[in-house]
């Protein structure tokens, strides 16, 4: 019994953390299998609607692929056997935006939001050999192991915009139709390919027709869905504000509370006081006045102090 109480406490835990983490996206298409995971142990399978969070990781089956739109405006396609992980994510409309994303193995497709056009240097795709920044884009980029006469290693390929392939031995500007190559295995810096990798032809993808279409919708909507962003932070501060400012409200309002019941308990012990003097002096035959007059008596005088 104690051993279930233990994975239930753990389970809603795990729930909890999920919900609480920033979102990340909406799972826009699907075909195929794909499974998303937050920890790398437990994985759900992908499904449309579903949204994914800043942490999680997707993984797709051989013919899985996943279509997602970002909470700034942008389009992620995960490809077949392919890892993906949302490293960090923050969509709020300010100068510090920024989308940090890992492509473990596979391929994807990103089409940038809002964070591309107005904060580019907040956009990053880390790779296991290769980082890649961009310059407002849509671009592909692929991490594969040795294959039919392709080396191992990032390629990187820019649909509209560029971006910049970089690695510790140097960087490679890349701009439409061009594909530029990190190695796993060599150490030099990023080179201009003179002609497509051979796995390029390869590819079989059975929604890829379904972005350009979506990708139209959204670049309309991007200044909107930003503007609506801002909008909802400053009515969410705004709603917090006023609660602080209840809260505040609501302790000042106890706090006089609390004093006002504190000084009628003093008032009271001090009447308590009274009505046991008097009656001690009823009762010794003396009353108050004259006890009053007797300990007034009894004081010494300013000549006696100066005497003494």
């Amino acid at each position: 019994m104690r051993n279930i109480f233990v994975l239930l406490v753990l389970l809603l835990s795990i729930s909890n953390n999920a919900h609480s983490a920033t979102l990340f996206a909406t799972v826009d298409s699907l075909s195929g299998k794909a499974f998303v995971s937050a920890d790398a142990m437990q994985w759900k399978a992908v499904s449309v609607g579903q949204k994914i969070y800043e942490g999680q990781t997707i993984t797709t089956d051989d013919d899985g692929e996943v279509h997602l739109e970002t909470v700034d405006g942008g389009i992620i396609a995960i490809r077949p056997d392919t890892e993906f992980r949302v490293d960090e994510y923050k969509a709020e409309g300010d100068a510090d935006d920024k989308v940090f994303m890992s492509l473990l193995k596979g391929a994807m497709r990103s089409v940038t939001g809002w964070i591309g056009k107005y904060n580019a240097s907040g956009y990053r795709v880390t790779t296991p050999t290769a980082t890649i920044g961009i310059r407002g884009t849509d671009h592909e980029t692929t991490v594969i192991d040795e294959t039919d006469g392709d080396e191992a290693g990032t390629y990187d390929t820019v649909n509209e915009g560029e971006t910049v392939l970089k690695t510790k031995y140097g960087e490679s500007v890349v701009t439409p139709e061009k594909f530029a190559f990190a190695p796993r295995y060599r150490a030099v810096a990023p080179v201009l390919l003179a002609q497509r990798p051979m796995f390029w032809a390869k590819r079989k993808l059975v929604i890829e027709g379904l972005i350009p279409q979506r990708k139209a919708q959204l670049r309309d909507r991007i200044k909107q869905l930003r503007d609506d962003r801002i909008k909802q932070r400053e009515k969410m501060r705004d709603k917090s504000t006023g609660q602080a400012q209840t809260k505040k409200k609501e302790h000042a309002k106890e706090a006089r509370k609390e004093m006002r019941a504190k000084q009628r308990k003093q008032a009271e012990q001090r009447r308590d006081v009274l009505r046991k003097e008097k009656s001690r002096n009823a009762t010794q035959g003396v009353g108050p006045e004259k006890a009053e007059r007797i300990k007034r008596e009894q004081r010494p005088r300013p000549e006696q102090k100066n005497r003494n």
